[in-house]
């Protein structure tokens, strides 16, 4: 018996265990996915973002595609970031729907909906401040 169709299985077998490989850890991915870059003040609200809310809610400038709650960029921004002169007032405003919705939560007669305190304090006013700022990228 041959081995020469035994070479060539084991040489096809090599390159594809190489080139498979090497082309999967060198794609660059799905450019929708994952994090984005934010404001330097930003990102403490944006790892606490991702920390305690993104497993629920998505969030195209956190990374994050949760799966229970509402996506934030198209309830709190569905036109995009807000911009021109009423952008500061537009954020402002966001800001205090989002610590309202972080300090009393979200219940809405509904079981399972989210609850109130999940953060506090300063951490609450960072995650408001970067969710009102960044809603809308996505």
């Amino acid at each position: 018996m041959s081995k020469r169709p035994f070479v060539i299985f084991g040489i096809f077998v090599a390159i594809v265990a190489v080139v498979i490989p090497v082309w999967a850890f060198s794609a660059s991915g799905d450019p929708n996915k994952g994090s984005r870059s934010v404001p330097a003040g930003l990102d403490k609200g944006k790892t606490l973002f991702v920390t305690n809310c993104g497993t629920c809610h998505t969030l195209y400038a956190a990374g994050t595609d949760g799966n229970f709650g509402p996506d934030l960029d198209n309830l709190l921004a569905p036109s995009g970031p807000p911009s021109g002169p009423t952008a500061k007032q537009t954020i402002a405003a966001t800001r205090g729907r989002v610590l309202n919705a972080i300090g009393n939560g979200v219940n809405g007669g509904t079981p399972g909906r989210m609850p109130a305190g999940i953060i506090t304090g300063q951490q609450a006013n960072e995650v408001a401040a970067f969710v009102a700022t960044v809603a809308g990228q996505g």
